[in-house]
């Protein structure tokens, strides 16, 4: 049975008790003319998280195969999916879904696994997502504006994940995500992956779209998501674009020689985000940065200029801010 498993469905959880039964009730219902398998890892929750994961793998357990840490591995850098998954799972491809994301379509894995294994020359498959924002009143929107189902390639990755897909949407071979490249562990140090595997997978053949919305992204949805970190801390931001940066940098040498321009235009707008993040204004006025700042909105152009010609003012309302 080791060999009939085709999908290994990867699922990580961390104090995920108010959403982790949606989570896996939407991914045991999957339908599918295959044996597929879920591996789930609670990364030591402190709340009832690792309780509902056992209630599953009773109701479950020819599906469920659950790791249950005794410390968090994610505070000690420790990467869950090249430690705990890849090395346990059985399936030809590998799927997603965060322990407060979930799946919204019963034919989901049915249908990227029949383009996967009909397309042998594709790495990956993918589909539209929706995300869900989290607190006050809850509202949710498609993340692509795609039409038509078609191929996702490395320059569409290049500029930011926004524009290609999310994670809980992408099925890929195991064997290129179980061998990753120097960058992605460079982008592990800032603690993020879906961005280097993605570029990763780019690589080695089209990740097909799919236009079809099956799963969802909750966007602040508890303080340990990242979705909650990275928009309302300023170091976490911060950090979040120097790894960006060297990440991109790193990527450089494989890239193919006709996407080069298009790498060395991603690298010079993140340093240009960066510079805005910590306050460098004067710097987005010299060459190369000031082309950057030509084709920015006017109010941008003037608040630069402001605050170009005042640095002073501009330290003050910063440490004000507790920017510095």
């Amino acid at each position: 049975m080791d060999n009939a498993v085709k999908v290994s469905v990867l699922c990580t959880a961390y104090n995920h008790e108010a959403y982790i039964r949606q989570t896996l009730e939407t991914l045991t219902s999957q339908e599918t003319s295959f044996p597929f398998e879920i591996l789930i890892n609670d990364d030591a929750s402190t709340d009832g998280t690792a309780e509902i994961i056992r209630e599953f793998e009773a109701r479950f357990p020819a599906l469920i195969r659950p790791f249950y840490q005794k410390e968090n591995l994610f505070s000690r850098d420790i990467d869950i999916y090249q430690v705990v998954f890849y090395p346990n799972a059985r399936g030809r491809y590998v799927a997603f879904c965060e322990g407060d994301d979930y799946w919204t379509d019963p034919t989901k894995l049915q249908r990227q696994a029949d383009f996967l294994d009909a397309h042998p020359e594709y790495a990956a498959c993918v589909h539209n997502t929706v995300l869900r924002f989290c607190g006050g009143g809850e509202t949710e929107r498609p993340l692509l504006r795609r039409e038509g189902d078609g191929d996702i390639v490395t320059a569409d990755i290049l500029p930011g994940m926004s524009g290609a897909y999310h994670t809980s949407s992408l099925m890929a071979k195991r064997e290129i995500l179980a061998d990753p490249p120097d960058f992605y562990e460079v982008a592990c140090k800032y603690g993020f992956g879906d961005y280097p595997d993605a570029l990763w997978l780019s690589l080695h053949g089209p990740i097909r779209y799919l236009d079809r919305c099956m799963s969802v992204y909750r966007i602040n949805s508890n303080p340990e998501a990242w979705s909650s970190g990275v928009d309302r801390q300023y170091g976490k931001l911060r950090q979040f674009i120097r790894g960006k940066i060297e990440m991109l940098r790193a990527f450089r040498p494989h890239a193919p020689e006709t996407l080069l321009p298009l790498v060395d235009r991603t690298i010079l707008e993140r340093e240009f985000e960066l510079m805005y993040i910590e306050g460098r204004d004067r710097e987005q006025r010299k060459p190369p940065y000031d082309r950057l700042l030509r084709e920015m909105p006017l109010r941008y152009r003037v608040n630069n200029l402001i605050k170009s010609a005042f640095p002073g003012v501009q330290r003050l309302y910063r440490r004000l801010r507790g920017y510095q």
